[in-house]
């Protein structure tokens, strides 16, 4: 039996403990929210209101609400945090606060970013609720037909 024997035994017992203990790394999936519908047609960014007497403001807001249907079927029975997503955008960053009817966690956003919207156990095939979303961005660095692609991602904890 070889010297080292013990020494590689040892080793190899902490790192099964060490993985024992260790949390679990989260998964990630994309969120079919494709029965979600968009409420009242489609939003128009207007100019904001200037903060000040004779002070300029390029910044455009604008409000729309949002039927959301979330298809978390998949991983019904699953512990899972979703989140709200929107992609980077070069040059106009924009921002968005929404509330909810109460499914849903209220929140903020940016372009860039992923904000919690639900935590806990998945118990039906569907997540609903009704987003009032408030939108701002800079109007200057804004295209006419601009589209926002929000998007539902799940990480999913231990079964």
């Amino acid at each position: 039996m070889s010297r080292h024997a013990p020494f590689f035994a040892a080793i190899a017992a902490a790192a099964v403990a060490a993985a024992c203990i260790a949390p679990a790394m989260a998964q990630t999936y994309r969120v079919d929210d494709s029965a979600s519908q968009v409420l009242g047609g489609t939003l128009r960014l207007k100019p904001q209101p200037p903060a000040g007497r004779g002070q300029l403001d390029s910044n455009v807001t604008g409000e729309i609400a949002v039927a959301v249907r979330l298809d978390v079927s998949p991983w019904k029975g699953r512990q899972a945090r979703i989140y709200l997503t929107v992609p980077p955008r070069p040059g106009a960053a924009i921002a968005t606060r929404w509330s909810t009817q109460g499914r849903l966690l209220p929140g903020e956003l940016h372009s860039g970013e992923r904000t919690l919207v639900y935590t806990g156990p998945i118990q039906t095939d569907t997540l609903e609720d009704t987003l009032r979303l408030a939108i701002q961005a800079d109007g200057r660095k804004l295209r006419r037909d601009e589209q926002l692609a929000f998007a539902f991602e799940i990480d999913l904890g231990t079964p």
